[in-house]
């Protein structure tokens, strides 16, 4: 929604001189009456003032600069009288909040906001080509800076004291032509401080503005027992005008971070999520860990830890996220589908219970692949829950040792068997990490169609089913430039009257597979 102020001019008189018709101004004085605004919360506060400038075209000087302005009811008011030529045009700039020193040629970012957010929410406002008139002058004031609302469900046991927030960028530059931020020209601390918000819901909810940025900020609470949680979130490009919700779960010793929400009259500008993974995509993703498994949007899934020192998961994950819909045809860019049931290669909805969903990479790790980034999302938590990733091909073959590519080949791999060049999928049942034959929906390139593979083997469908890992292999591009295919490294099964084992291959980033994430050490 935008917000409005308007620049109403006095009545200006007209004087008729007796031999011509040519007007004349009287000159009267400037108001401006905030029809709309967004200072506060809900209005600009009586004692509010903001500084107008206006440059006359043609002039050599300003007409007026950083005039004062004080809001009282529901004006603002000054000094300022209008210039007496109804036919050059001015141009019109505004700011809040006011300085007396003059307008600000720099923006620093506020440390401490805990007594409120008004100070720190710096707005512009410009209109070219005004002629002086009765008539109002509509002004667009926007909001040059990032707005985050933290809201805390706190179950720690213990009151928050304080919420701050460490960024990266600690001043900028205005540019009032352009109402835009430009790179900060004088010195800056060498230390970035933390930023206190404020507390506009008690114990709830958080408020905070901050300088529009791309950076990996950094979440920190502190309980009234003095303990100090800290939560690095992912890196994110925080946009001027702005505004972005963090959602917290605090417990005993550990932080859960998600994002969403609105906040109204502030352009909205998506989710922020935490580092090592793609936003969280439930508000909040309910997730509990106890021995031997662990509770993750409402489903519980058993864990091992195996004789590679790594916790996996012991089952397929089947978390649906936000925003996604689940769908039984492979032909469908879905991103996220069912697994096929049988030979007929039907999709089966029953069957996620037991053997979970199949992603593609780009839902898998939560992000867009391109060609520029494919290669960056080793070790990626994605949608695995909080203190856990999708694993590398490092950890893959740490497993099971054999890879098809051969300079991976780890033989000293927990359960690599050289006479069958791989780990025994009887060998990891028997650790407690069984493999469920989930089949796989394939798609070979951006250009192909996808399909379910499924094969049967002593009965049991479902054999072309793979695990999606993080580690890029290779990607390959079309003539034109444009992506054609990713490979990342996938563990794959192979039972068949020869071998029932498991090996590390290549998997396409357009195939729909199972995924099971691997615990952070």
């Amino acid at each position: 929604m935008k917000r409005y102020i308007t620049i109403a001019l006095a009545a200006l008189a007209f004087a008729a001189c007796q031999q011509t018709v040519e007007p004349q101004m009287v000159p009267g004085k400037v108001q401006v009456e905030p029809i709309i605004t967004k200072a506060t919360e809900v209005n600009f506060e009586n004692g509010d003032r903001i500084g107008l400038t206006i440059k006359v075209n043609g002039a050599a000087e300003n007409y007026a600069s950083n005039e004062c302005m004080t809001f009282a009811s529901d004006v603002f008011t000054g000094d300022l009288e209008w210039y007496a030529d109804i036919y050059t045009p001015a141009d019109f700039h505004a700011y809040y909040p006011y300085n007396e020193n003059g307008a600000p040629a720099s923006y620093f970012q506020h440390e401490d906001q805990s007594e409120g957010i008004a100070a720190a929410d710096f707005m512009m406002a410009a209109k070219k080509g005004v002629l002086p008139s009765q008539n109002a002058v509509a002004m667009v004031f926007k909001h040059i800076m990032t707005k985050l609302v933290i809201n805390i469900n706190n179950q720690s046991g213990a009151d928050v004291a304080k919420v701050e927030v460490l960024s990266g960028t600690l001043g900028v530059d205005l540019d009032y032509e352009n109402m835009a931020l430009l790179p900060c020209s004088g010195a800056l601390p060498a230390v970035c401080p933390q930023t206190t918000a404020y507390e506009a819901v008690s114990g709830k909810t958080w408020h905070m503005i901050m300088i529009p940025q791309t950076a990996p900020l950094e979440l920190i609470v502190t309980l009234s027992n003095r303990t100090e949680i800290r939560q690095t979130l992912v890196n994110t490009t925080y946009k001027s005008g702005g505004q972005y919700t963090i959602n917290a779960r605090i417990l005993p010793d550990n932080m859960i971070v998600s994002a969403s929400g609105e906040i109204e009259n502030w352009t909205d500008e998506g989710e922020v999520g935490f580092e090592g993974g793609s936003t969280s995509e439930e508000l909040p993703v309910e997730f509990t860990e106890y021995e031997g498994y662990f509770v993750y949007d409402g489903v519980e899934y058993k864990t091992v830890t195996l004789a590679d020192g790594n916790t996996w998961m012991a089952e397929n994950l089947r978390f649906i996220p936000r925003g996604k819909t689940v769908s039984s045809d492979p032909a469908e860019d879905a991103g996220i589908w069912y697994p096929a049931s049988n030979a007929d290669k039907v999709a089966d909805p029953a069957l996620a219970e037991t053997l979970g969903l199949l992603y593609d990479a780009a839902t898998a790790f939560g992000v867009e692949i391109t060609v520029e980034n494919a290669a960056s999302f080793e070790g990626i938590q994605g949608i695995c829950p909080t203190g856990w990733h999708i694993p590398t091909v490092a950890e893959m073959t740490g497993l099971v040792g054999h890879c098809s590519n051969s300079a991976m080949i780890n033989t000293e791999g927990a359960y690599y068997d050289a006479a069958i060049k791989g780990a025994s999928l009887a060998a990891l049942a028997e650790a407690g990490w069984n493999w469920q034959f989930a089949s796989m929906r394939n798609k070979a390139n951006t250009a192909g169609n996808g399909s379910y593979t499924v094969t049967n083997y002593n009965g049991v469908y479902g054999i072309m089913s793979y695990l999606i890992g993080s580690s890029n292999y290779q990607v390959t591009k079309n003539d034109d430039g444009s992506l054609k295919n990713v490979q990342y490294y996938y563990l794959m099964p192979t039972y068949n009257a020869s071998n029932e084992k498991v090996t590390v291959a290549y998997g396409n980033f357009l195939a729909g597979a199972s995924l099971r994430c691997v615990k952070n050490k």
